[in-house]
Order: structure tokens, then C-alpha cells, then sequence
């Protein structure tokens, strides 16, 4: 099937979307690559990449704050972090 033919398709039916979604709430490993081909699409447009972050940033915060703590403990000993220090 041609990429551009699964872009202009959507679910034919509610069903086939729940069952994706089942799949992937079943499946970790799938889950796992599922959402690294979509952050692969996301980090390829720079205006997406924008509106993705600030959706985790809004919307998901704990997601936010544990790749804030991830960069902070990186970067433990560079002083320009220290404004994080609340969050580790």
C-alpha cells in the first residue's frame, strides 16, 4: 500500500481504531515502535516538533518533568542547569 494512500484514509470503521488501540495497549514492544515512527515524523517538521513539545509540556506533564530530570541529572555538572535543581 503506498504511503500516500494510508495518509488519505481514514479508520473505515470505529472498530478498526479501537482495535488498534487495544493492540497497542497489549503489545508494549509494539507501542514502543509505534510511537518511534510518529516522534520520527514529529522531529522531521520543525513546527510539529514545536507543537508536539508544547502539548507534553501542557498536557503531559509528568512526561515533561521526567525528561526535565533526565536533562538535569545529564547535566549535573554544568551550573546552567541549576535552575532545574527543584525538579531532581
Amino acid at each position: 500500500m503506498e504511503t500516500s494512500e494510508i495518509k488519505n484514509r481514514p479508520f473505515q470503521a470505529k472498530e478498526d481504531k479501537e482495535r488498534l488501540f487495544q493492540a497497542l495497549e497489549d503489545d508494549e514492544q509494539l507501542f514502543k515502535e509505534a510511537l518511534e515512527v510518529m516522534l520520527t515524523l514529529v522531529v522531521s517538521d520543525p513546527k510539529l516538533t514545536v507543537d508536539v513539545a508544547d502539548l507534553i509540556e501542557s498536557d503531559f506533564r509528568n512526561i515533561y518533568l521526567a525528561i526535565m530530570k533526565k536533562i538535569a541529572r545529564e547535566n549535573s555538572n554544568d551550573k546552567s542547569m541549576s535552575c532545574c535543581s527543584d525538579i531532581t
